[in-house]
């Protein structure tokens, strides 16, 4: 009696004086996963598969990460730095999650990453270049990285052409610049750059690329590249510079949106639904039978930061401190766009990319681009 009156005691001055979000983490048998996507704003469409693929992953493993119970709270930054900070402050400090993952945007990201300090983050797509740190891990890219394997496929199949390079003028959009000109092996032409989220016409803009020039490399991505691949085909563009996208621009929930005007476009990118692997195929396979179309990237990463979760978990990642030493000695993940491992010291996958020409509604592999020796 004496002992059961002291242990309801010890209980009564805990929930009194309130439990501190780490010691939440570590005696709450749920795992707390917070997810941090766009739900509404230009990125819209990526965060919905982004935040469906990380719900299918808990259903595909019985709602389990690393053998305990996963919850996946979901939170909208609608696009904006201050708007995905202070959720993450919601997330880590009220809800006391474990980990905090999705992050479409990089300066949604850079925002978050710098609030959260000390807690887990798995970044499932944004590609900022300055984004890192001993508890930041990826399962997607650097923008420098994306922009510097399609300009080493440029420079090997168009060679030294006269070229000219068009982005959304943002962080996204100007280091992938960069990165395709390092890749490529001159500073292209020209740039153009248009005003991020305020460029609705962007027939004015690809009036700037110079008449004599071959080849087009561009970044776009959610509604933005949606804009782009309609107005370059419609405009006639197709006839005039040949272009070659990153990504974004003709992932699935682009071109879906796009029909036919984005037949035979050729990007460079991380995954394509064609891929043939084991991991692969059964993703592609549990996708389209929730969702009726093919799987994008942005969906393959949500997947895979999940994945990334359950293998830190599942090394004995129980608490915060724990989770970001099991995070840190995970060498590799499985994942449907082919097996990747971790640089052990930025925390980024070192992977293979892939030329992609999107043909009678799949984005085709036409080339494989290691990873830069």
């Amino acid at each position: 009696m004496i002992r059961r009156t002291a242990a309801a005691a010890v209980a009564l001055l805990v929930s009194g004086c309130g439990a501190s979000p780490a010691m939440q983490v570590r005696h709450d048998p749920v795992v707390k996963v917070g997810a941090i996507v766009s739900r509404t704003g230009v990125y819209a469409r990526l965060g919905e598969d982004m935040e469906t693929a990380m719900r299918l992953y808990l259903q595909a493993h019985d709602g389990m990460l690393g053998g305990r119970p996963a919850r996946l709270l979901v939170a909208d930054d609608a696009g904006s730095p201050d708007q995905g900070r202070k959720q993450a402050r919601r997330l880590v400090s009220s809800e006391g999650v474990s980990v905090v993952t999705g992050l479409v945007s990089s300066p949604v990201a850079v925002e978050v990453v710098r609030e959260v300090a000390g807690t887990p983050v798995v970044i499932a797509n944004a590609g900022a270049d300055e984004l890192g740190g001993p508890a930041v891990f990826r399962v997607s890219f650097t923008n420098r990285e994306q922009g510097e394997a399609a300009g080493r496929y440029a420079a090997r199949v168009h060679g030294r052409v006269r070229t000219v390079a068009m982005a959304s003028d943002y962080s996204a959009g100007v280091q992938t610049l960069d990165g395709f000109a390092e890749g490529f092996g001159a500073e292209p032409i020209k740039r153009v750059l248009t005003p991020f989220g305020d460029a609705t016409d962007l027939g004015p803009y690809l009036s700037r690329v110079p008449a004599d020039a071959e080849l087009l490399y561009a970044f776009y991505a959610g509604a933005e590249a949606v804009s782009f691949a309609r107005t370059y085909k419609q405009l006639g563009y197709d006839r005039k510079v040949e272009l070659l996208a990153c990504q974004q621009l003709t992932d699935e929930d682009v071109v879906t949106a796009v029909g036919a005007d984005a037949e035979g476009m050729t990007s460079v990118g991380l995954y394509s639904p064609a891929l043939a692997n084991p991991a692969n195929t059964a993703f592609t396979a549990r996708w389209r039978a929730a969702t009726g179309r093919d799987p994008s990237t942005m969906a393959v990463q949500g997947w895979d930061a999940m994945r990334l979760i359950d293998l830190a978990m599942s090394e004995g990642g129980a608490d915060r401190g724990d989770l970001t030493r099991a995070l840190g000695e995970v060498r590799q993940v499985d994942s449907p766009r082919g097996t990747f491992r971790l640089d052990p010291v930025t925390h980024s996958p070192v992977q293979n990319w892939y030329a992609r020409r999107y043909e009678n509604g799949v984005n085709r592999v036409i080339a494989t681009i290691p990873p830069r020796g």
